[in-house]
């Protein structure tokens, strides 16, 4: 008897420029290394599913152009309104805008809220519940806005400035406190903060400015931290945990020589945290500065999800693995983008704005549907080889969590469908499919048999049932083929 040999299917490589070199997928999952290797030294989870948590009462049901929170507070903005809304989305107060399209940026200081929307400010005032236009405006068309050292800063397009607000006063910016770029004669795209510091995103480039109480505005260049990582989409900037729970910066960024790249800085170190693999992707979409980017948390595994409307495709690298997986919403077989477009933190969780409605949603890992549309878990394999010899392939056993069955309807005996390929991955073969045990079936074996003779053996592993999807391992009986 042929015994179960367990293999390491699963790799960190995705699929784009050779099936022959690797066809491996990862959709709507995401690995978790474990330390004590019980069963096996990875894990595998399927992503948490979203689940509706208010509809605001904006203009036309658009989707949101920007959303902040706070402990205690939530901003938005949709169409051409911005509102200050409770936990159930009632709106407390709002304010009109002069656009009704484009992604806007929110700050705020203890005492007040500025928004830019691309084209001027406005500042509301939350003691007050009044909302106004700033002026005189200096940072006309700015994208971007940021709070740091007791300022609000902005920037000006298609130049080397950036524009500093009043100590703790969004509603004044005179007409000389501004500053210019100095490490070279590139444009600035964004302005953000790091510990304490002010953050200016150009082109090719960004630099660190630190408070030194300086008039008429108050920052100086750290010219010793600049470096050539320019900036390649503006709301692509999200502040994540890096691993030693330090603060950091993530972001979508252009290397000198063109080429994009996923970069994570901490402190005033930047790093490379996408890999060749993903990065062929994205450098192959016609356009990325149109990216958008958020983050959030399960258990110990922070995310980073970059969404390409473009493209119509959305990634995202666990920070405490750096392994990048796909996320999507719906049954497509051609790969599509994840609902998600913008989050925030909001009394001590996350929401998160839908890009093509006004919905806004909270994650929840016990919940296997985007808002009741159905996610599809995928797993492409690593190849199989046995030094190119001919092989029989006789039996596939996954080691996947059983008995997760629903109570009724979809999901009640959830199922596992698998394709096989003989070629690299490049054509399949019909689906087959496995249970996964009804509700309580515990000792149920998601196996198959019978795959034929082979040189290279890769398995595509899908499951679109409402139900919770855990694998440990997998393991196969193979002998050679004369």
């Amino acid at each position: 008897m042929i015994p179960l040999k367990v293999h390491p299917l699963f790799g960190a490589a995705t699929f784009n420029k050779s099936a022959v070199v690797t066809r491996q997928r990862r959709l709507n999952v995401y690995l978790e290394n474990r330390s004590d290797k019980d069963k096996s030294a990875v894990a595998i989870y399927g992503t948490p599913g979203l689940v509706a948590d208010f509809t605001p009462s904006t203009p036309g049901g658009l989707p949101l152009r920007g959303l902040q929170g706070t402990q205690s507070a939530l901003y938005l903005v949709g169409s051409n309104q911005f509102q200050s809304v409770q936990s159930n989305g009632v709106s407390i107060a709002s304010g009109t805008l002069n656009t009704t399209s484009g992604l806007v940026t929110i700050a705020y200081s203890p005492t007040q809220v500025v928004i830019v929307d691309g084209n001027t400010g406005y500042l509301y005032t939350p003691a007050s519940l009044t909302f106004a236009t700033i002026s005189p405006w200096q940072a006309t068309g700015a994208r971007t806005v940021t709070f740091v050292g007791g300022y609000f800063v902005a920037e000006q397009p298609g130049t080397q400035k950036f524009w500093v607000s009043n100590s703790f006063d969004g509603s004044t910016w005179g007409s000389l406190a501004f500053a210019s770029a100095s490490s070279d004669s590139d444009n600035i795209l964004a302005v953000n903060n790091l510990n304490g510091n002010l953050i200016i995103f150009m082109q090719q480039g960004m630099e660190f400015w630190q408070n030194q109480g300086l008039t008429p505005q108050p920052f100086a260049p750290i010219l010793s931290a600049t470096n050539t990582w320019g900036l390649a989409a503006i709301f692509s900037v999200v502040h994540m945990p890096a691993p030693n729970d330090q603060d950091s910066l993530v972001f979508l960024a252009q290397s000198t020589s063109g080429q994009v790249q996923c970069v994570q800085v901490t402190g005033f170190a930047p790093k490379v945290i996408s890999d060749p693999d993903v990065e062929s992707i994205w450098n192959g979409f016609s356009t990325v500065s149109d990216a958008t980017a958020y983050t959030y948390q399960v258990d110990t595994h922070r995310f980073y999800q970059i969404n390409f409307p473009t493209g119509n495709r959305s990634f995202l690298v666990d920070g405490s693995t750096q392994l990048w997986s796909e996320v999507q919403t719906g049954t497509s077989v051609n790969p599509v983008r994840h609902t998600g477009n913008l989050a925030t933190y909001y009394a001590g969780g996350i929401l998160v704005a839908d890009y093509l409605t006004n919905q806004v949603y909270t994650y929840s890992t016990t919940n296997y549907t985007d808002n009741g549309v159905t996610i599809i878990r995928q797993l492409i394999t690593r190849h199989v080889i046995s030094s190119f010899n001919r092989l029989r392939v006789a039996m596939l056993y996954l080691d996947m969590e059983t008995g997760v069955g629903l109570q009724s309807g979809q999901g009640s005996n959830p199922q596992v469908m698998l394709e096989y390929s003989k070629d690299d991955g490049r054509t399949w073969s019909a689906q087959r499919f496995g249970s996964v045990g009804m509700v309580g079936v515990y000792l149920t074996r998601v196996i198959w048999r019978r795959f034929g003779r082979t040189r290279t053996a890769t398995w595509r592993i899908s499951q679109s049932d409402p139900t919770k999807f855990v694998i440990t391992t997998g393991a196969f009986k193979v002998k050679a083929a004369a």
